[in-house]
């Protein structure tokens, strides 16, 4: 019997998926009541300062991982 690995295009799993499409719609929600609260610069600043530290925070975790298989 042969066993066929199948590679999905999508990477990341379903829960996540999930996961990262909650946090858009409630990035999108509280950007726009903020925008019409006249708050959309101070707004804007939160969610990219936010997404920065989440990059940084990837960058850091797969440099340490790179770093743990090659010592």
């Amino acid at each position: 019997m042969r066993i066929v690995n199948i590679h999905h295009a999508w990477s990341l799993p379903p829960r996540t998926t999930r996961a990262v499409t909650a946090l858009v719609v409630i990035i999108v929600v509280v950007v726009s009541v903020a925008s019409i609260a006249g708050y959309a610069s101070t707004a804007l600043a939160v969610v990219a300062t936010a997404l920065l530290a989440a990059l940084v925070e990837e960058l850091v975790r797969a440099a340490l991982g790179y770093w743990l298989r090659s010592v």
